[in-house]
C-alpha cells in the first residue's frame, strides 16, 4: 500500500503547484482590466460600458457624436457620471453609456439597445427631442431621469433632472414675500424659456401672497428697449405699489435692458430686481441693474466643491449640467442599493441630497429643489439665504 501512496502524493502536490500558479496568472490578467475600467471602446452606436461592480444594470445615454458645444457637454457629464462611480467606490451597478447622438431616431435606438442589454433604469439623454423619443421607446419597460430643461417632456416615468426656470422663480419669489415684496413687474423674453418664467410667476406669486402688477414680453433686439421703456412706466407709477421687478436674462442681454432701465428711472435702489439662474454669468456680475439683486441657485461653495472634485481628475472645469449627471448616477445607486428603481423610490416625499443640494421629484416628473437664496454684487453672488437642509413647510 506504502508503494501506491508517495506517487499519489506527489501528484497531488505538483496539481497544487499548478493551481496556485494559475491562479496568480488570473489575478494578473484582472489587474491589468481593472486598470482599463474606463477606457472607451468602439466606434458611434455601439455600447460604451462603465462598470463599477458586477450589479443592477443602469443606462446612460448622452449625445456623444453630436457637433460642437452639445458633444463638450456630453463629453464632461459623461465624465461626471464616471467620477461618481469611483467616487462610490463599488456601487453594486453596472452603468451601460450609450451614444444617443443628438437625434430622436439615434436617442430611441440606443434606448431600445439598453433595454435589450437589460437596463432597468434610464438616466437621460440631454436634449428634449432626444428624451421625447426614449419615452416612446421605453413605453413603461423602466423609469427615465433625463437632463432636459424642457418641462413638457416630463412626466408618464420621465423625471427631469435639469436645473428648471419655474424652480428658480418659486424659490426666489418665495424669499421675496418673505422679505415684505408684495407686488411684482415682470420683463421677459418671448422665447421657450421667458414662457416658462411666466407660467412659473404665475403660479408662485398667488401661493406666496404676492401680485403681479405688471406684464411685458419682448422680441430680443431692439424692441427690448421698448418693453423696458413701457415697464419703467408700470413701476414708476406709485398707485401700482411695484416693490419688486423680475428680469429673467443674463450677459449681454441683460446689459442691454440694464441701460434702458436706468434713463427710464429704474435702478436697484428705486426696485428690488429678481433673476434667475441665467444671472449666474461673469457680464451679469458687472452689470448695473443687477447690483444688490436676488435670484435663486446653488450656492458658490457647493459649485466649486464640485469643480475642484472634477478638475482635480479631468484637469479642467466642467459646465454646470455635469454635476447633474454625477448627481443622477449617485441617484441611482442609492436606488439599487434598496433594490427598487420604481416611480415610488424615486418620487420619495423626503428627496435627496446632491452636488447641487436637496432635491426631490414629483409625480409629474418635474424636479424641485431646495436652492440659496444669492445676491449679485460686483465679485459675484453671495448667499443671503441659506438653501433648506429638508423639504418642510411652504415647499
Amino acid at each position: 500500500m506504502a508503494a501506491t501512496i508517495a506517487p499519489q502524493r506527489g501528484l497531488w502536490q505538483w496539481r497544487m503547484l499548478l493551481m496556485g500558479f494559475l491562479a496568480l496568472m488570473l489575478a494578473a490578467c484582472t489587474s491589468s482590466k481593472m486598470g482599463d475600467m474606463f477606457n472607451d471602446a468602439g466606434v458611434k452606436g455601439e455600447q460604451l460600458t462603465r462598470q463599477a461592480a458586477s450589479g443592477r444594470k443602469i443606462a446612460l445615454l448622452l449625445p456623444l457624436s453630436a457637433s460642437g458645444e452639445t458633444k463638450r457637454i456630453a463629453q464632461a457629464m459623461k465624465q461626471a457620471a464616471e467620477l461618481a462611480l469611483t467616487d462610490m467606490g463599488g456601487s453594486g451597478v453596472t452603468l451601460i453609456t450609450k451614444d444617443s447622438g443628438g437625434s430622436a431616431g439615434t436617442a430611441q435606438a440606443a434606448a431600445q439597445a439598453a433595454l435589450n442589454e437589460g437596463a432597468e433604469l434610464i438616466l437621460g439623454p440631454l436634449l428634449a427631442p432626444e428624451v421625447q423619443a426614449v419615452k416612446t421607446a421605453v413605453q413603461g419597460r423602466a423609469n427615465i431621469i433625463a437632463f432636459s430643461s424642457a418641462s413638457s417632456v416630463a412626466g408618464q416615468g420621465t423625471y427631469l433632472m435639469s436645473f428648471l426656470p419655474e424652480e428658480e422663480v418659486a424659490n426666489v419669489v418665495r424669499y421675496a414675500a418673505s422679505q415684505g415684496k408684495r407686488s411684482v413687474a415682470l420683463l421677459y423674453p418671448q422665447t421657450q424659456y421667458g414662457s416658462n418664467v411666466q407660467a412659473a410667476l404665475n403660479r408662485s406669486a398667488g401661493s406666496s401672497g404676492v401680485q403681479i402688477a405688471a406684464s411685458q414680453p419682448y422680441a430680443r433686439g431692439q424692441s427690448s428697449t421698448a418693453a423696458a421703456q413701457r415697464i419703467a412706466q408700470d413701476v414708476n407709477d406709485t398707485s401700482r405699489g411695484i416693490d419688486a421687478l423680475l428680469i429673467p436674462e443674463g450677459g449681454e442681454a441683460l446689459r442691454a435692458l440694464s441701460g434702458a432701465l436706468e434713463q427710464n428711472g429704474i435702478t436697484p435702489q428705486r426696485v428690488t430686481i429678481l433673476g434667475t439662474g441665467l444671472w449666474d454669468d461673469s457680464v451679469t456680475r458687472a452689470t448695473p441693474i443687477a447690483q444688490g439683486g436676488w435670484y435663486a441657485g446653488v450656492a458658490p461653495d457647493m459649485v466649486e466643491r464640485f469643480n475642484s472634485k472634477y478638475s482635480g481628475v479631468y484637469g479642467s472645469r466642467p459646465p454646470r449640467i455635469a454635476s447633474l449627471a454625477y448627481d443622477a448616477v449617485s441617484l441611482a445607486a442609492g436606488l439599487a442599493r434598496s433594490g427598487d428603481f420604481s416611480s415610488a423610490a424615486i418620487t420619495s416625499s423626503g428627496g435627496f441630497q446632491g452636488q447641487n443640494g436637496l432635491f426631490r421629484f414629483r409625480s409629474n416628473g418635474l424636479i424641485e429643489r431646495g436652492l440659496s437664496i444669492l445676491q449679485m454684487t460686483p465679485s459675484g453672488p453671495e448667499v443671503v439665504a441659506q438653501a433648506p437642509s429638508r423639504f418642510g413647510a411652504g415647499y
